[in-house]
Order: C-alpha cells, then structure tokens, then sequence
C-alpha cells in the first residue's frame, strides 16, 4: 500500500516534468535557428500590427509627395528625377517660410544637369541652413545583414556643399518585408542614417544641452568636440559630430543610461518638450544600429502632402485635412509617395501593405523611422535571455495546465477530454495573445508569437492526450493482470476496459444492484479453522461460481466482504434489457451456486440474493490511504434490506418492483408490500422464480392460487386467503412465502389491523 501510494505521485510528477520540457524546450529549441525568428517576424509580427490596426503618429512629422498629380498640376515630366531643381529650391523657400525646423530630401541628385538650377536650389538650401540630402549606397559583396549599399554616391558636388548633411537610407532586406531601419550605416558604423540625421538637426540646437551633461560625466572626451551647433559647418560637419557622439556611447555602455537618470525635472511646457527630444537623441545614441519599425498604418497614414499643394495653395478639403497647411517646427520629408500600385517606383513590402498591392514608399519608411525615434515608440524585441524565459514559462504553464485536466476524472471519456482541453486550450491561447497584445499597442514590446500559439499549445494538447492514452492504457494493463488469476481469458480485456470507465464517472448514476450473502459460511470457517488454504480454495470456487454469471451480463463486482458479494451495473436510463440482464444475471448465479452446492455436499453454501434498482454514486471511497471503489445511495441498501427480506420468506431470489416491471420472458410473483427494516416508503417485493420457457402448469397455477391469497389477505379475507395459501403449499409441496402470510392471517385474526392499514407488512426484525 505504501510503495503504490508512493509510486502514483511519482509517476504523475514525472509525467507532469516530463511534459513540461517537451513544450518549453521545443519553443526554446526552434528560436535557437534562424527558422524560428524568422517565422516569428514574418508571420508573429505581422499579425500583431494586423491586430493593433493604425495608430496616430505624431503631427511633427509630415512627407510631401513627388507624385503623379503633382506632375499633371504642375505640367511636369511624370519621373520626379526630371523636375527642375529650381522647384525644389522654391519648395525650399515656401518651407522655410512658413517655419518648417528640418527638411529631408530622399531623392538622389546625381546628375549635374543645369548649373543654374542648381545654383537657385543650393542658394536655397544655404539660407534655410535645415536641408538634409539623400546619399546613394550600393553593394558590391553579400553582407551579414543585406543592405542596399555598401559604396557611397553623393549628389551632385554643388548641391552637396550646399546641404547641412547628407546621408543614407539603408533599409535591411533579409526578409519578406521591410521590418527594420537602421540608425547608422551598417559599413560605417558611426555615420548616421536619413532617420538619425533628421533627428540630430531637429535636436540641433539642444547639443550645446547634451555636450554640457557630457562634459560631466566624460570631461575628457568631449574637449574636442564643437561648442555647439554654431561651430557645425559644411555638409560632413554633422555627420561629424555625429560619428564624436557615437565614438563615446559605444566606448561607454552605461553613458545613455546615466544621462537619463540626470536629466532635471522639467518646470515649463518648453522644458518638458526639451527634455523629451533630448531623451530621443541619447537613447537613439545609445541604441543598437538597427531598429524595428512600429508601423503607423498603411500607405499615407503619416500625413502627407502632395508637391504642388504646397506651392499651389489647395484647400483643406482638397487635401483631405481639417485645418491649413501648417509647416511650422515640423520634419518635412520629401520623396516618391503614390497611391496607386501601378505608378510607384519607390516601394518596400511591409506588414501594411494593402490588399490591391500598394507598398510604403522609402520616404514613408524614413518618416516613420524618425517618428519612432522621435517618440522613442521604435519596437522593441524581448532580450534573448527574456525570450527563452516566456516560453519557458509558458511552457510550463500550458504543460500543468493540461496536466490538471487530463488526470482529471475525464481521463476515460475520450470526448469530453478533448473538449476540455481544447477548451482549456483556447482560452490559455486567448489570454497570452490578450497580454502580448496589451505589451505591443502600450509598451511596444514584441512577445514571441506564433511558436507559442501555433506549436507549444498545440503540442502540449497532444502530449496531454498521448499521455492520457498511455496511462489509460497502462492502468488497463495493469488491472487485466490483476484479473487474469480469476477471470477467463476472453472476458478480461472487456471488464477491464468497462472496470476503468465505470472508475472514471464517480457520479450520481442511475443502475442496477445485485447483493447475495451464503447460509452457513460461519459454520465453515469454524469447521476449516485449522485448515485455512482448504477454506480459501473452496471460497474462491464459491466466488467464481457467484460471479462469472455477473461478468457474462456485464456487471461489475464491486466488493466481496466476507461471503457476500455486491454487483452493480450504472448505466443513464434503466432500460428493459439492462433490467433484464440482471435477472437473468440473478437465476444464473442461483443455478451455479446450485451447481456447486452440488459438488461440495460437505460444505454446502445455499445463497440468497437481493436485486434493487434506482440512483446510486459511484467512484472511489474512502480516506487516508484507504480507498475502494464502490456505489454509495438508498439503492445498495434497499438490496441489503431485500436480499435479508429472503430469511422471512424462506426465498432465494427476490427483486424490488423497479426492476422487474413488465419484463418479459422472466416468471415472477408478486409476494407482498412491505416496509423494510429502516426504511419508512413501502417497497413492492418480487420473487423471481424462472424463465418462462421452464415454468410447468402446476407452477403457473401455484401462482395464480398465491395472487389470489394476497389480494383476499389485502381484503382482510383471512379465511380465504388461507385456503389459496395451503393450496398452494399442497402443489408445491413446500412454499416459503405461503408459510409467512398464514402465519400472518392467524396473527391478523387474533389481532385485527387498524382501519387505515393497506396492506403493507411493516417488519420489525431481520
């Protein structure tokens, strides 16, 4: 008892850790390659901005459009890199105006063309003094990460003296989308992108802030460093500054962090917007050099504005907007942006790119970089350390989870096991995707996604149902070797199997009971005392003989406590042919114990045997270390009370009225109404005599001469129904049933009923 009650939790612990690895280092091992980030960003990633839908981005950020309207309004060539430059110099002028802070060109100048375009375009460029202009890049050899470049072109050396900066626009292309944006050039390190460098001029004037905090905390480092922004010259002057800047962060770890935590508390709406855009500029310094980007929406979410409209006036309406166009202290980016598939030339694959084919531009993708940095909103990956930890954690999580429900009294009911946990399932699923969903649209925080959903839940559901098999199986095994000492062969992977399910349901069920108990058992052992392995065969040829009738019908034998046996068959509905089994189950058992009676005449067992039917719970009971498997309810002691009814009666078999209603092919006689021994409803009795195929005339007329002494005993016609009772004994020769109602009738004739009575018999004793 001890070593079984020890093995089970063991075992179940085992089986519990053993599941749990499974899920968690699966989810752990698939992100250990490539193919596992690699789902997580195609497909994971993807989903979650499908789920989140478009966000608003910030109003400090717009894009004018090179597009094909603006070439029809303008009367332009339909290719941008064809416009004369001149325009671009009034589109310039118009900007500065109207008090745009930084300008952002992502077109490539390469060719001189005209001297005198260019000259209206770089004497612009000059007195705005915000100008950033693209840089081309290409590649010559295969890169760890791929990027668009590897060589720098600058534009045309006229216009290139006359930018504040030039840079780059690297977009990483090793997947299906555009996914990332990189802060500084991927083959230089310390040369900042178009994103980056937009961010360093629109923080320029805050550098004299930063070079201050610097000086600080790494004096020795900034000595060589600009003033500030007045002393930036030239288009590599930012880039310049840049590369410093970068230099130190790189060289100190902790730099970004412990700025941070200097920064003063602002006391103004000015302040709070300064140490806002200061933050941006030293975590992007601090960051890694790529980014993931956090989407806005699809195509034109971040406001955008075609060319001509803003040298042509348009109305609010026109543009789609509620209030004017205003520039003021914004970052205009100025590139390829249609709204048509067919007629982009700039376009990037990303998770929003639209049903019908439309990409985001370049400048969309640069815009919406440099709104990222600028809100500090850029999408931020779990640490790897962090990654492997949540579908550590979930791997546990789902494993106990599915471990609870499977060892759970469902484990036998195939169907309602995988109802259960795919339900459990789902909703674990729905919770997880819930919280990582909150993280991405609140925090920005990319939690793994499709291995956790799409293969740790599903082969934690399979592991669950696989172990359950097993255990299923092996308790099957386990009991069928119990059973092979004392059953035959054919029936024991039957009983076995019906043993486990009926072990399974410990519920309120309707059944069957059947209870025996053997005259003269005490008088055997008595006799055997000194002999106890006779005592034992003889009991175990008496046991098989009780309850190989009870296997055949399909009953299950739930105790046997000293000579009795109890049978129960649970079932829904107590239909005829269950009921009917049963009987047949009771004249079989009374034949075999016959049979043996027969060849033990030196210690014979003659047994009487109780049927009831009615609810009843079934499943383990007990306490401690202790448990047995066996009904509890009204019905086992109705039996009890019935199966003891037998002594009065001088009967071996009698059934309660339940179960042997309008039964067919079974001989019965009613014998009485009676209140049993602690029971205060009356229980109509029933003696099973035969099957109807063996019953002779003489026996069909005894009982037809019993009935009718019963109904004149009812009637209070004592006389009568004594001479129907001796009758009967005069045809049956002896008739135990016929001996208690005369005994009865002389009881009644001397002291009558009361005027109530109906006839029932109340007993008294056992």
């Amino acid at each position: 008892m001890h070593s079984e009650s020890f093995q089970k939790p063991v075992s179940k612990f085992n089986n519990w850790l053993m599941g749990c690895l499974l899920i968690s280092l699966t989810g752990m091992g698939m992100n250990l390659f490539p193919v596992g980030f690699n789902v997580e960003e195609e497909l994971g990633l993807h989903w979650l901005f499908q789920i989140r839908g478009v966000r608003p981005p910030p109003e400090d950020v717009v894009v004018i459009a090179t597009d094909r309207q603006s070439a029809y309004e303008l009367d332009l060539p339909q290719e941008p890199y064809k416009w004369p430059r001149s325009l671009h110099g009034r589109l310039v002028n118009r900007l500065t105006e109207q008090g745009a802070k930084v300008i952002v060109f992502d077109l490539f100048f390469k060719d001189v063309r005209s001297p005198e375009e260019n000259a209206t375009f770089a004497k612009a460029m000059r007195d705005a003094n915000n100008v950033i202009l693209f840089e081309k890049i290409t590649t010559t050899s295969p890169q760890a990460h791929p990027v668009r470049g590897s060589i720098r072109t600058p534009p045309t050396a006229q216009l290139a003296q006359a930018a504040l900066g030039l840079a780059s626009h690297p977009l990483p292309t090793s997947s299906l989308r555009v996914n990332q944006f990189w802060l500084f050039d991927p083959n230089n390190p310390h040369r900042g992108t178009l994103p980056f460098l937009a961010l360093q001029l629109y923080s320029l004037d805050l550098v004299e802030e930063l070079l201050e905090r610097l000086r600080d905390v790494v004096p020795t480092e900034v000595a060589m460093l600009p003033r500030g922004y007045h002393d930036i010259h030239g288009p590599d002057g930012i880039q310049n500054l840049v590369k410093a800047l970068r230099t130190i962060f790189t060289r100190h770890q902790s730099l970004g962090n412990t700025l941070l935590g200097r920064l003063p508390t602002p006391h103004s709406a000015q302040e709070a917007e300064n140490s806002r855009v200061l933050a941006s500029l030293i975590r992007a310094y601090s960051a890694e050099g790529s980014q993931f980007i956090n989407f806005y929406g699809p195509p034109r979410t971040v406001s955008t504005v075609p060319y001509f409209c803003v040298l042509i006036q348009c109305s609010s309406q026109r543009l789609g907007m509620t209030s004017p166009l205003d520039f003021s202290g914004k970052v205009v980016f100025v590139g390829l942006s249609e709204t048509v598939q067919s007629e982009q030339q700039d376009r990037f694959p990303t998770v929003f790119t639209s049903k019908d084919g439309l990409d985001l531009s370049g400048v969309e993708i640069a815009a919406t970089a440099f709104a990222n940095l600028l809100e500090r909103q850029q999408l931020t990956p779990l640490p790897l350390y962090l990654h492997f930890f949540v579908l550590l954690a979930w791997g546990v999580l789902v494993g106990t989870a599915f471990f609870v429900v499977s060892t759970s009294r469902l484990q036998h009911r195939s169907g309602l096991l995988i109802a259960s946990l795919s339900g459990i399932g789902l909703w674990l699923g729905m919770v997880y995707l819930a919280v990582i969903v909150w993280a991405f649209v609140t925090q920005a925080l990319w939690f793994p996604l499709v291995i956790p959903l799409l293969v740790q839940l599903p082969l934690g559901l399979v592991a669950a149902l696989f172990g359950t098999y097993r255990d299923v199986n092996r308790q099957r095994l386990i009991t069928e070797k119990a059973l092979a000492n004392y059953v035959p062969t054919p029936v024991i992977k039957p009983l076995a199997r019906k043993i486990e399910e009926i072990r399974s349901q410990e519920e309120a069920v309707h059944g069957l009971c059947l209870l025996t108990d053997a005259e003269g058992y005490t008088q055997i052992s008595e006799a055997l005392e000194g002999n106890p392995d006779k005592l034992q065969a003889l009991m175990n040829r008496y046991f098989e003989a009780v309850c190989a009738p009870v296997r055949e019908q399909g009953g299950i034998v739930s105790d046997i406590t000293g000579d009795a046996v109890l049978a129960i068959w649970p079932a829904g509905i107590l239909t005829a042919e269950l009921r009917k089994r049963v009987c047949l189950t009771a004249l079989n058992l009374v034949t075999a114990v016959a049979q043996f009676n027969e060849s033990e005449p030196e210690f014979s067992l003659p047994t009487r045997v109780g049927l009831s039917g009615g609810p009843m719970f079934t499943g383990e009971v007990g306490a401690g270390e202790y448990f047995t498997y066996t009904p509890l309810g009204d019905i086992v002691n109705t039996a009890s009370r019935i199966e003891n009814l037998n002594k009065q009666l001088g009967t071996r078999l009698l059934a309660s009225h339940l179960v042997v209603e309008d039964l067919s092919g079974i001989l019965t006689r009613k014998v009485g109404s009676f209140q049993l021994i602690g029971k205060t409803r009356p229980v109509v009795i029933y003696e099973l005599l035969c099957r109807e195929t063996e019953a002779d005339t003489i026996c069909r007329e005894a009982i037809q001469l019993f009935s009718h002494g019963v109904e004149s005993f009812h009637a209070r016609g004592w006389d009568q129904a004594e001479e129907s009772f001796r009758t009967c004994i005069q045809l049956r020769g002896k008739d135990g049933p016929s001996h208690f109602y005369l005994r009865l009738c002389r009881h009644y004739r001397a002291n009558p009923p009361s005027q109530d009575w109906t006839g029932t018999i109340i007993l008294t004793t056992k």
